[in-house]
Formats: structure tokens, sequence, C-alpha cells
């Protein structure tokens, strides 16, 4: 190669990082400047500039920050949550190869949609989520209980109970399996199923759960022992939840029903 031609090679090559080095420094300021209008809560500055930024940056590290500062803005002032899906949407495929990322996404996503009462559509994501790989136990009890919890609002009442019976048939730990137990029994009493309730709760109470999941499974289990006509056992058990259960108004309201209907 000619004198020449080094020198026109090397031009080029300065020329080149030059425009690399001004396209860095152009969206590492729209970031920086976006972080502050966040921070001050000025939301159409920071959706300009961060929408500015995703078109012209290229470091992964820097747009999942920029795609997740855009959703907190949208989140922040705009009334139409329809916006967020679609930018949910994009994420998803821009990081599709990231397990991790995919699972943040699809679960926004989920919890997204059912705001919306768009349940077909979050069953199609739950379906999605549960599917990943290394997810923990908690993570995909997780992913179990909402998807059971969206096929019930179809109701779509066998598949919810499939689905929390397969949670159950998993190689997991029984006191984060309890959980899918606990749905099955409300959905058995939302259903009427007072004895099928009944006799899960029982099963969850002989786990011996925590004390926030022993006064929900009591209450229902309670609930379900007066609908069998067991009045004095449920009394006593809404007596036994009183100090558990979240709401003691409630139980109290209970036990004044019973104890007047005991007296009859």
């Amino acid at each position: 190669m000619t004198a020449k031609g080094i020198f026109s090679a090397l031009l080029l090559l300065l020329c080149l990082a030059g425009c690399e080095r001004a396209s860095f420094e152009i969206s590492e300021g729209d970031l920086a400047v976006a972080r502050v209008a966040v921070a001050e809560r000025d939301w159409p500055l920071a959706e300009r500039l961060l929408r500015r930024c995703l078109r012209e940056e290229q470091l992964p590290k820097r747009r999942w920050e920029a795609w997740n500062m855009l959703l907190a803005a949208t989140n922040s002032h705009v009334t139409e949550p329809h916006a967020s899906l679609e930018y949910l949407g994009a994420m998803l495929e821009e990081f599709a190869d990231s397990d991790d990322k995919t699972r943040s996404i699809l679960e926004r996503m989920g919890v997204l949609t059912e705001e919306l009462h768009r349940y077909k559509r979050a069953a199609d994501v739950w379906s999605a989520y549960i599917g990943l790989v290394d997810l923990t136990s908690e993570q995909t009890v997780y992913g179990y209980r909402r998807l059971a919890a969206v096929q019930f609002s179809l109701r779509r009442f066998d598949a919810a109970e499939d689905i929390l019976q397969q949670c159950l048939a998993l190689s997991l730990p029984d006191h984060v399996k309890v959980l899918c137990m606990y749905d099955l029994a409300d959905m058995d009493s939302t259903r009427e199923r007072w004895q099928e309730s009944a006799d899960l709760s029982l099963q969850i109470l002989d786990a011996e759960p925590d004390a926030e999941l022993a006064g929900l499974t009591g209450y229902i289990l309670a609930d379900a022992l007066e609908q069998l006509g067991r009045v004095d056992d449920a009394l006593v058990q809404f007596q036994h939840v009183r100090t558990t259960y979240p709401n003691t108004a409630v139980i109290d309201n209970r036990i004044a029903q019973l104890r007047k209907k005991r007296r009859k």
C-alpha cells in the first residue's frame, strides 16, 4: 500500500472512531439527562430523551435501563396503559435471548394484561412464563397461581383446577407448593364445593403453614364448616383464627352472626 493509501485508511479509521464516540456521547448524554428528568418527574422530557436514546443506543445494558425508565415515565403520567403493553412487547422481542430479562418482562406483561381484563392474553403470557427455565421454586409457583387465577376469571374452572393440580405434582418444596393448595381450596369455596374446600383446608393446616397462611386457610375452613351446617365447629374455628386473620372486624362479624344463629 502506498503512503497515500495508508494515510487515507488511517483517516477513515479516525473518522469512524470519532463518529462512534459522538454517537456514544449523544446517547449517554440523553440517558444521563433522562435520569435527572425522571428524578424530577419531568415525564414529557424524560420520554423524548429516552425515545431518542433507544433509536441510537446500541449497548444492551443502557438499552435495558432506557426501556425501564421509559416504562416508569409512561406509567407515571399516561392514563392509557396500552402504551406500556406495547413497550413491553417490544422489550420482549429485543431481549428474547436473556431468560432473566424475559422473565421480568413476562411478569409485568401478565400483571398488566390482567389489570386490563385481557384474560386470554394473560393466560398466554403466564403459560410462557412457567415454561421458562431456571425459575426459582417461588417463581414457578407464582406463575402457576397466576395462570390458574386467569383461567378461573375466564370461567374455565376445570382448567384452573388442572393447573393447580399440576403445580402440586411438581418436585418443589411442600411449603412453597402449599400456596397452590390454598388457591384450590379457595376456588372450591367460591364454587360452593364446601366439603372439598374443608378437606383441603385441613390438609394445609396439618402442614403447619406460617401464621398468615394459617389465618387465611382457617377462615376458608370456618366458612365451609358453617355452610355444611357445623355451626359449633365453625364458631370454634373463627375464634381460633381471630388473631391471625388480616381483618379482625370480619371475623368478629362472623362470630356474632354464628352466635345469633346458634341462639335461634
